[in-house]
């Protein structure tokens, strides 16, 4: 059964997560709005382009350098790639150009998903914690919970596509694949948390001066899992990250009409970067306590709770600030027009 102390902050944490939740949901759709939905492409490699295709290109990288040569590095400015290709011992040339793709994504609906999912599955924890005590549902928040795991792949995805329409990410290859990534990513939760169990078992029937041969065992799996994990969190921010800067680079070396990005677009990447990392914080503490504290204690009720304030506040604050995103604060003024992320 739950120590009375983490089920009263578990069952606070729930009924505040559902008023969020609720409000913010609400009042995404309450309010006025911009359209919040964009149009994504794909990209296309053009083989054998013909003199003219050629010469079209030259001359748009020659229009591009004018706009973009403000003594930058030549590896950073615009430019239409020119790809050499060899078949058959014939040398052919093409170039690369994006088409526009029948997928338009709403940021709106996807946030709004996101708060509606995260919102039932807090009212379904609400009414388990309102059986009795001895309710085995009520035990197992003393295990690994896989319905969390659920919630956080059907919802984790959502977000990141949210985010990558902040930082102008139209690329619906790249869009699915983060999302998908993502998906993945929080599915490893699930494993984690296991082997974590599994863990704490080995280590009841070990002492601190002989672990036994399971328990090694079941750390180096766990390692891998976990380092795993990392690599996709990397990946996924890496590109995420890496996208935001390229285009504020672009504003400061490229004559575009405007200076600087919305400083709203910046706060989401980092805070949103910050809070996703620290859920894996979480399963790094829980395995620090079982490899050195003395006490036997279950780690799985004081990481529920974690996880549930990290959820909170991540997909809360995404929600203010997108809605922030798509009233006003998204736009900037470019030769005295106002131009905006979402129109």
């Amino acid at each position: 059964m739950l120590p009375s102390n983490i089920h009263v902050a578990t069952t606070i944490l729930n009924a505040v997560a559902c008023l969020i939740f609720s409000t913010l949901f609400i009042f995404l759709y309450a309010i006025e709005t911009r359209s919040s939905t964009f149009s994504t492409w794909t990209e296309s490699v053009v083989l054998g382009a013909t003199p003219r295709m050629v010469s079209s290109i030259v001359e748009t990288n020659s229009t591009l350098l004018h706009i973009c040569d403000n003594g930058s590095n030549v590896s950073s400015r615009l430019a239409m790639p020119l790809i050499s290709f060899s078949m058959n011992n014939v040398s052919l040339v093409g170039t690369v150009f994006t088409s526009a793709s029948t997928v338009a994504i709403d940021s709106k609906i996807l946030m709004g998903a996101t708060l509606l999912i995260s919102l039932l599955f807090h009212l379904w924890r609400i009414f388990i914690f309102m059986e009795v005590h001895d309710n085995p549902a009520v035990k197992d928040q003393l295990e690994p919970d896989f319905l969390r795991w659920i919630e956080y792949t059907l919802t984790s995805p959502l977000q990141i596509v949210v985010i990558c329409g902040t930082v102008y990410t139209r690329n619906i290859s790249d869009i699915t694949q983060l999302a998908a990534l993502q998906a993945a990513l929080t599915l490893t939760g699930w494993t984690i948390e296991i082997l974590i169990s599994n863990l704490q078992i080995a280590k009841h029937y070990s002492d601190c001066n002989s672990r036994t041969h399971d328990f090694y065992q079941i750390l180096q799996q766990l390692f891998i899992v976990f380092f795993s994990a990392v690599i996709f969190h990397i990946v996924i921010w890496a590109n995420i990250i890496t996208k935001y800067y390229s285009h504020e680079k672009r504003i400061q070396t490229c004559d575009f009409g405007f200076t600087e990005l919305p400083a709203i677009l910046g706060n989401i990447v980092v805070l949103q970067c910050i809070l996703f990392s620290l859920f894996g914080l979480i399963p790094m503490l829980q395995v620090l306590y079982i490899l050195y504290s003395k006490k036997q204690c279950n780690t799985f009720a004081c990481a529920a709770l974690a996880y549930g304030v990290l959820s909170v506040l991540s997909k809360g604050l995404l929600a203010i600030m997108f809605v922030k995103l798509i009233t006003d604060d998204s736009c900037i003024y470019v030769n005295n027009n106002k131009v905006c992320l979402y129109t």
